[in-house]
């Protein structure tokens, strides 16, 4: 290579490789030792090759013959044209380079250039990076703004819908979507509009709107307002400024169901804001339905409460009348049993008095006053019997409760009188109209529980009965000193059903049948109770 040559190449900035085709050398100036690494001229081909392999065809004007390999170094040194291409070359595993890589083919001499367009390229695409920054900056600023108001408007529908779940309240809910409305659309009137379009709920700071005012609709709104439409229409205000009126239709399955009409300043209304008034409507639509119906079953739940009362009531009737008919059929049965022998014993008695007569034997005359006692008892226990249960005495009838109690006391004084003691607090009361035998079945029942509360105690105890009046009420008090009424069954010693006692020992319809008869009469009944120590059953009853 001439020296002339070789300075001229030397001489290059951009990195240069010249092809001695003659010979079949290849010389490297030093731009591209530094730029790519020295190449050994004896065995340039397999140092060329780690190189070329670092590059990357970019855009790649071929005008080769040779297209079976397609390293950009190998193509242009092998081409027997000019040859030129893009390419990107790999200097590290952070950093690239690109080049335009250009031969000159000479007589016996091939030169290829290296250039490179790196900075050129970076600053070209830094520009378009830059255009295309700005653009996307603009479009996320618009997208961004959507973005907002949409987040606004899902935030408003949220808000409407918890209230949907959390109310079954019609009125509640239009007037929550009044408020977000008003927000969104900064409104100064909204009217709720039922089905026949008068106003049934209004929200206006400066107008006062009464009920059942009816609303005038320009021609053919209506019918849009049958297909589900939002409809958005411009007008004169009150203070004749522009401004604009949405119709907002509350449907359910083509049923009119009401109007939102909303009135705001506003200019343009979006597309987005209709279609999202639209699942306002929706949703409402489903709340409206959903009250409407929970309205109706509530009703309906009423009714099945008040019939399971009657009902319950019913049962309580007629398994009391069953109970007290049985017991008037036994009792009519036994003292039916028991006055015949006792009149043939009564007779005789008598009879035996007059034969014994002449002897006066004083004996025979104790004896005969015994059989006479015992025969009085039992005739007062089995009128007793006959008295408590009344079965022909179905209307009301003046009582004296002092008696009634004493009654009620007589059949149950085999059952106090070994362990219980029995004190009567009886106050100067008037009679009172009433159904005795009802009341003393009450009696019966609060005795009979006062008995067992003490017997399981195990010991023995004390029933107290009080009475007392002041003109307007009649109050009786029935205490033990029992085993008294858990805390945790005081709510439901009344149901029917309930009962504490062992299964066989009692129904559970005692106290339910106590309170139906004093409830009957007009009055009350209620208890207060400490574990262990015993319970007190207070009864109230109207004098008049």
């Amino acid at each position: 290579m001439s020296r002339i040559f070789k300075n001229l190449y030397n001489n290059w900035t951009e990195p240069v490789l010249v092809h001695d085709l003659k010979n079949d050398v290849l010389y490297q100036n030093k731009s591209f030792e530094k730029t790519f690494g020295k190449i050994d001229l004896k065995n340039y081909k397999h140092d060329l090759k780690k190189i070329d392999y670092k590059f990357y065809f970019d855009v790649c004007v071929l005008q080769s013959d040779n297209i079976t390999t397609y390293t950009p170094i190998y193509n242009a040194l092998k081409s027997e044209y000019n040859f030129g291409c893009y390419c990107i070359y790999q200097k590290d595993d952070s950093e690239y380079l690109n080049f335009v890589i250009k031969t000159i083919n000479l007589k016996n001499w091939k030169i290829v250039t290296f250039y490179n367009v790196t900075r050129e390229m970076r600053a070209q695409t830094l520009e378009e990076e830059n255009k295309r920054l700005k653009i996307q900056n603009q479009q996320f600023a618009l997208t961004n703004s959507k973005a907002q108001n949409q987040a606004v408007k899902m935030a408003l529908l949220n808000r409407i819908i918890n209230t949907i779940r959390k109310t079954i309240d019609i009125k509640n809910l239009i007037e929550t979507t009044f408020s977000e409305l008003s927000i969104m659309f900064n409104a100064n009137k909204i009217l709720f509009l039922d089905k026949d379009f008068k106003t049934e709920y209004a929200f206006s700071p400066k107008e006062n709107h009464k009920k059942g005012e009816s609303f005038k609709f320009h021609e053919g709104s209506v019918e849009r307002l049958y297909k589900g439409e939002i409809i958005v229409s411009k007008e004169l205000n009150e203070s004749r400024v522009p401004a604009t009126k949405i119709l907002m239709p509350i449907l359910n399955r083509d049923v009119l169901l009401g109007v939102f009409v909303i009135y705001t300043p506003n200019k343009e209304i979006q597309d987005e804001e209709k279609e999202f008034l639209t699942s306002i409507s929706i949703n409402i639509s489903n709340a409206i339905l959903q009250a409407e119906l929970f309205k109706e079953i509530n009703v309906k739940n009423k009714e099945l409460e008040r019939a399971f009362k009657e009902l319950k009531e019913t049962q309580l009737q007629l398994i009391n009348s069953e109970k007290m008919a049985s017991l008037g059929q036994l009792i009519a049965s036994v003292a039916h049993e028991i006055n015949t022998p006792l009149a043939s014993i009564s007779a005789n008695n008598e009879i035996m008095k007059k034969i014994f007569d002449s002897y006066k034997n004083e004996m025979l005359d104790e004896i005969n006053d015994i059989d006479k006692e015992a025969i009085k008892r039992i005739t007062n226990i089995v009128r007793s019997l006959k008295r408590f249960v009344r079965l022909d005495e179905e209307e009301r009838q003046m009582a004296n409760i002092n008696q009634e109690l004493d009654l009620t006391l007589t059949l149950l004084k085999q059952k106090t009188k070994n362990n219980i003691t029995v004190v009567k607090n009886y106050g100067d009361i008037p009679n009172i109209n009433c159904f005795p035998n009802m009341l003393n079945q009450v009696f019966l029942n609060i005795l009979m529980n006062g008995i067992q509360a003490i017997e399981q105690n195990k010991k023995e105890g004390t029933i107290t009965i009080s009475t007392k009046s002041d003109n307007k009420n009649l109050v009786i008090e029935i205490s033990d000193n029992g085993a008294g009424i858990d805390e945790k069954y005081k709510d439901r010693i009344f149901q029917a059903g309930f009962t504490t006692k062992k299964v066989g020992e009692g129904t559970g319809l005692g106290l339910a049948i106590c309170k139906k008869i004093v409830d009957e009469h007009k009055g009350t009944i209620d208890f207060s109770s400490k574990k262990t120590k015993g319970t007190t059953f207070k009864i109230v009853l109207p004098v008049a």
